[in-house]
C-alpha cells in the first residue's frame, strides 16, 4: 500500500517529542544505558505508529469521508471544481459511474469478459497534484489483479491529469463487484447493474422501434401520392378531348406544375388550373379550369371561367 510521508512524519514527531518530555537525558535521574534503552524504545514505537498509517490510509493520498453529496457523474473537471460522491452512492456504483474522493476520482469506464478473465477498463483523475496509487486498490473477490497495462503495478497520475489503463482479474467465479479501497472509504461498482453506456443505446432502441412503427403510414401516404399523381395525369390527358367534345375552345397546353389539386371525401380529386387555348375567334387565350374526377381519374364534372358545363 501507499502512504503519505507527510502524515507518517508527523506521527514520528509526535512519538519522539514524548519521549523528550518522559525520558529526557539526565545525568542524575538515568544511566547511559536507560537512556539507551528508552530511545530505542521510542523509535520502534514510531515505527510502528507510521506501519498502523500507512495501513489505515489504504490507497488515499489523503483520506477523505465524502461530505458533499453529489451525482457520481458530477465528479471533477477541473483541478478545483468537483462533487464528492455520497456515501451511499460509493456502494451502488454501476459500470461507467465515478467515485469522487477529495484527491481523485476513478472511473471503471467499462468491463470485458474473456478466457476466464475480468478486464477492468479504469480512469483515475488527480484533483491538482501528482499521485501514485497501487493497482491493488482495485480488488475483485478481495484479490488484487493479477495483471494491468500499468507500469509495475503502479498508476501514476500527473496533477489535474487522468491515467487509463486495464487491469485483469482472475474470473472463474464470475465475479459480481470490483472494490476500490480509499483507506477511509470503499467504492464498490456492481456488475449486475446496467452499465451507464447502455442507456443512449436504449434510447436509439426506442427511436429505431417507433420508426419501424411509423413506416406503415409512411408507405401508406407513398401509396396515395401515387394514386394521386396517377390520376390527374389520366385527368390531364383527357383535356384536349373534354375541349373539343364540350367547349367552342381549342385545346393548345396546360402546365402540370401551376395545377391545384385537391381529394375529396368522396375518394375523387378537384382538379384547378389555367388551360392554354385559341377562343372562338381563334386567338390565343387562357381559360380557367375546374375538374372534379373519380379515383381512377375518369372526370365527371367541368367548369370553365365560373361556368359549369357539366
Amino acid at each position: 500500500m501507499i502512504c503519505r510521508n507527510e502524515k507518517a512524519a508527523r506521527l514520528i514527531d509526535g512519538v519522539l517529542a514524548l519521549r523528550r518530555r518522559i525520558d529526557g537525558p539526565s545525568p542524575r535521574d538515568r544511566t547511559e544505558k536507560g537512556f539507551a534503552v528508552n530511545a530505542k524504545t521510542a523509535l520502534a514505537s514510531a515505527a510502528l505508529a507510521a506501519a498502523m498509517s500507512c495501513t489505515m490510509l489504504g490507497c488515499s493520498s489523503d483520506a477523505e469521508i465524502p461530505v458533499a453529496p453529489g451525482d457520481s457523474n458530477a465528479g471533477a473537471t477541473s483541478s478545483d471544481s468537483y462533487t464528492l460522491t455520497d456515501e451511499d452512492k460509493l456502494s451502488a456504483l454501476a459500470v461507467g459511474e465515478t467515485a469522487v474522493w477529495k484527491d481523485y476520482e476513478v472511473t471503471v469506464s467499462s468491463i470485458d469478459r474473456t478466457g476466464g478473465q475480468l478486464v477492468a477498463h479504469v480512469q483515475v483523475k488527480s484533483h491538482g497534484r501528482p499521485l501514485t496509487l497501487e493497482t491493488g486498490c482495485l480488488l475483485s473477490f478481495g484479490m488484487p489483479p493479477t495483471s494491468s497495462s500499468f507500469t509495475e503495478g503502479m498508476i501514476e497520475v500527473a496533477a489535474g491529469e487522468v491515467a487509463e489503463g486495464t487491469l485483469s482479474f482472475d474470473d472463474q467465479y464470475g465475479s459480481e463487484r470490483l472494490f476500490w479501497n480509499d483507506g477511509a472509504t470503499e467504492a464498490a461498482w456492481d456488475l449486475t447493474l446496467p452499465s451507464v453506456q447502455d442507456a443512449p443505446e436504449q434510447q436509439g432502441g426506442d427511436t429505431q422501434e417507433e420508426t419501424v412503427s411509423e413506416q406503415p403510414e409512411q408507405n401508406e401516404a407513398s401509396e396515395a401520392d401515387e394514386a394521386q399523381k396517377s390520376a390527374i395525369a389520366t385527368l390531364e390527358a383527357e383535356l384536349p378531348s373534354l375541349f373539343a367534345n364540350n367547349t367552342f375552345y381549342v385545346y393548345q397546353g396546360v402546365d402540370s406544375s401551376t395545377a391545384t389539386v385537391t381529394p375529396l371525401d368522396s375518394g375523387g380529386y378537384e382538379y384547378v388550373n389555367n388551360v392554354s387555348i385559341l377562343d372562338g375567334a381563334g386567338y390565343p387565350a387562357t381559360a380557367n379550369v375546374r375538374l372534379v374526377c373519380e379515383p381512377n381519374g375518369n372526370c365527371i364534372s367541368m367548369t370553365i371561367d365560373g361556368m359549369l358545363l357539366f
